[in-house]
């Protein structure tokens, strides 16, 4: 039987939901106020093990604790080759939040998807606005990107190329540049282009949101941390927000605010506390007779990237990943110098930013993205969710050998999904359905990706490592196995993969626009007292990674917030 308390000894001026890549990031900039308090609260644990730190093994904490191991519901347009149809969902869960999961690649976007956000009505959110935010929040520490001036030094977040070289990193840009596409620094003056590549790394340590911006503030007085705090909803005094009530030890609690709540849950988990709060979809919400107090239409406009996966075998001589890390010298090397094989940013090696057709000279607007990744047998075998005979049937020949894939992910998707209760119990999961490929034309983007990593590796720099791809066809689609376009679309209607960028449920733009759900100052229209700061704000997703623009909001949250501060009269 739970137990109720109401904490009233202490009031917060702010109470922060979720210490993710926005909350530690907003909570810590909150705090150097110091005539007001700041309470941060997160489900997840705020100790993640020291073994997190190791950017090599990334992928191995996801269906641990620090995994909120979600799953999507079957997919209509894709997911053939899944077990249910269903998508595997990571999603960070502790002191960090997904900055604890991802793969670290740093990444702001195209200056175009912020001037496209201002066009749709947020204001004060162009690029121009938030390009000194990317600088802020910045300690870039590789001299060669610092020459070209669009870097900071001295933000918390820490940026440097990864300190690991594999055998295939080499030939991939060799090949790149053969088919003419330059090597460029895709967060400096152009996007369009391959990249090798910086990650959120610190001295070849993951640097998360937590190291970067928590562990600096954690000794403030006006800043108070309390990890295992599993929040369920927040507390609406007629249309304010004035508490928030959350299970801790077992005790449910409730913690006033006094000036704001504020959500920083992430996509999905903020989309959940709202509606679960009464902020939501008027319909939807009395399905589940939650008192409705502002219709809105939180969880719909959801967007997340997507990518296909094409596997190709290497020259047997090179030494698998497993081999790479049971080597006691790349154990010594990384112990020592904090390089080599587990230096590697999950193993992600380079990446390119290109057009589906041939543009203009001056436009610089990609529509998809390649990654190219050292692959273990693990990544198709656990963390894609394939049907086990499908797994076998593609995998099975090669799963004892060296092999990478090339991800084709496309960057301004079409297609539109939602979020929704499956209960009012916040201890479960909410029904998230990204609607992938439900426009055709996001899978004609996949597929001239698919096309383009095909190129590269057919390549003569990549025959110096044996790249060539797999002979086993995907099952189902082996008639059109000759039959370039039809063949990948079949693949990529089979199984698709989230890059877990996840963002739009709570979408900012102006108020009098009714797909809207915060206006640009972040505030929830029609409730007091109630902000949203994370990626779910975000009306369009950013063409690349999410993490750096999720900071950046937060960043810029903090500016706006802080305005509304002094320290005279508080």
């Amino acid at each position: 039987m739970q137990i109720v308390s109401t904490i009233s000894l202490r009031v917060f001026v702010w109470c922060t939901v979720g210490a993710g890549s926005a909350g530690s990031t907003l909570a810590a900039r909150l705090s150097d106020e110091s005539c007001v308090s700041v309470l941060l609260l997160e489900a997840g644990t705020g100790e993640p093990p020291l073994l997190n730190d190791i950017p090599g093994i990334g992928k191995d904490f996801r269906f641990t604790n620090l995994d909120w191991q979600y799953k999507t519901v079957p997919q209509r347009h894709t997911g053939e080759a899944l077990v249910n149809r269903q998508m595997i969902w990571p999603g960070g869960k502790g002191l960090g939040g997904s900055s604890l999961l991802n793969s670290m690649l740093y990444v702001r976007g195209n200056r175009k998807n912020y001037d496209d956000w201002a066009a749709q009505g947020a204001k004060g959110w162009s690029f121009q606005d938030v390009w000194p935010y990317f600088i802020k929040l910045e300690d870039n520490r590789d001299p060669e990107y610092l020459i070209n001036g669009y870097h900071g030094t001295v933000g918390p977040l820490t940026a440097e190329r990864p300190k690991y070289q594999a055998e295939v990193k080499g030939p991939i840009l060799e090949s790149a540049q053969k088919l003419g596409l330059k090597v460029v620094d895709s967060n400096a003056a152009r996007q369009t282009g391959f990249n090798e590549l910086q990650a959120s790394h610190r001295n070849g340590q993951r640097c998360s949101t937590a190291k970067a911006y928590l562990v600096p503030a954690e000794n403030r007085t006006n800043l108070h941390i309390v990890a295992d705090a599993h929040v369920r909803k927040v507390i609406l005094d007629k249309r304010r927000a004035v508490a928030v009530q959350f299970d801790f030890k077992n005790i449910t609690c409730e913690v006033k605010a006094r000036r704001e709540v504020i959500m920083s849950a992430g996509t999905i988990n903020t989309a959940q506390l709202l509606m679960l709060s009464g902020i939501g979809p008027k319909e939807h919400l009395e399905e589940f007779k939650i008192p409705v107090v502002a219709d809105l239409p939180v969880g719909n406009n959801l967007q997340n990237h997507v990518a296909a996966i094409l596997p190709y075998a290497l020259d047997p001589k090179i030494p698998t990943i497993k081999q790479k890390f049971e080597n006691l010298s790349n154990i010594q090397e990384y112990i020592e110098r904090r390089s080599g094989p587990l230096a590697a940013s999950d193993f992600y090696l380079s990446m390119a930013f290109l057009n589906t057709l041939p543009v203009a000279p001056d436009v610089d607007f990609p529509d998809y993205q390649l990654y190219f990744v050292e692959m273990s047998k693990e990544f198709p075998e656990k963390q894609v969710g394939l049907k086990p005979e499908v797994y076998k049937a593609i995998f099975g020949p090669y799963e004892n050998s060296p092999m990478f894939a090339c991800l084709s992910q496309i960057l301004q998707p079409k297609s539109r999904g939602t979020v929704r209760l499956q209960s009012t119990n916040p201890y479960d999961p909410p029904a998230i359905d990204p609607n992938y490929l439900e426009n055709p034309e996001d899978l004609k983007v996949i597929v001239e990706g698919m096309k383009t990593c095909q190129r590269l590796v057919m390549c003569d720099p990549m025959q110096k490592v044996g790249a060539k791809p797999f002979e086993t066809p995907f099952p189902g689609c082996e008639k059109l196995f000759g039959n370039e376009d039809s063949y990948f679309s079949c693949i990529a209607r089979g199984v698709v993969k989230t890059l877990s960028h996840p963002v739009g449920i709570a979408k900012m733009g102006d108020v009098g626009d009714p797909t809207t759900v915060v206006d640009p100052l972040l505030r929830v229209k029609g409730v007091e007292g109630l902000r949203v700061v994370d990626a779910s704000v975000m009306p369009i997703i950013p063409s690349g990674n999410t993490n750096i623009p999720t900071i950046m909001v937060a960043e810029k949250a903090s500016d706006i917030i802080k305005e509304s501060i002094s320290c005279a009269s508080d």
